[in-house]
C-alpha cells in the first residue's frame, strides 16, 4: 500500500477515522504524527529550522535543503525504512504534521525521501476528494 501525506486539521474532520478514507482497511491503516515531540523527532525539522523559515529568515528552497541534508533525515534513516516495509508490508502510512499545504511542509519532503531511498510509493496529500463516507461527517465540506 502507498504513503500518504495529510494535516492535521483533515485528519481531526474525519474523527480521526481511517475507514472514511479507507473503508476496508482499519487494521492496515498507520498514522504517524511527524511534528517534533509528537514521538517522532528523529524526522520532525528541528525547531531552529522550523524558526528561520516561519520568520523568513530562509527561503523555502534553503529549509528544503537543509531538511533532507541532515536535519531529521540522517538520524531518520531507520524510521524511513520502517515505515517503507510497513508500506510494502500492505500498510496505507499516512504521515501527518500541522501545516495545511504540504507544498511548504516537511511531511511532504520526508514522504518523498521514503519513496527515492526506500522504493515505496508515494500517492500524496489525503484531502476531501479521498473520503469515501462523507454522509457520515458531523458537518459540511462545502464550507
Amino acid at each position: 500500500m502507498p504513503i500518504y501525506t495529510t494535516y492535521l486539521a483533515f485528519l481531526r474532520k474525519v474523527g480521526y477515522c481511517p475507514l472514511k478514507i479507507f473503508p476496508d482497511s482499519l487494521k492496515s491503516t498507520l498514522i504517524y504524527y511527524v511534528m517534533r515531540d509528537r514521538g517522532n523527532n528523529e524526522v520532525a525539522p528541528s525547531a531552529e529550522l522550523l524558526s528561520k523559515f516561519k520568520s523568513g529568515e530562509i527561503c523555502w528552497e534553503e529549509y528544503e535543503k537543509l531538511y533532507r541534508h541532515g536535519v531529521g533525515l540522517l538520524m531518520g534513516t531507520p524510521w524511513m525504512e520502517k515505515r517503507a516495509n510497513e508500506s510494502k508490508a500492505g500498510h496505507h502510512v499516512i504521515l501527518v504534521c500541522f501545516e495545511k499545504s504540504a507544498q511548504h511542509c516537511h511531511r511532504r519532503l520526508l514522504a518523498e525521501e521514503i519513496a527515492r531511498r526506500f522504493g515505496a510509493e508515494y500517492k500524496g496529500e489525503l484531502t476531501d476528494k479521498d473520503l469515501k463516507y462523507k454522509q457520515f461527517l458531523p458537518f459540511s465540506l462545502n464550507g
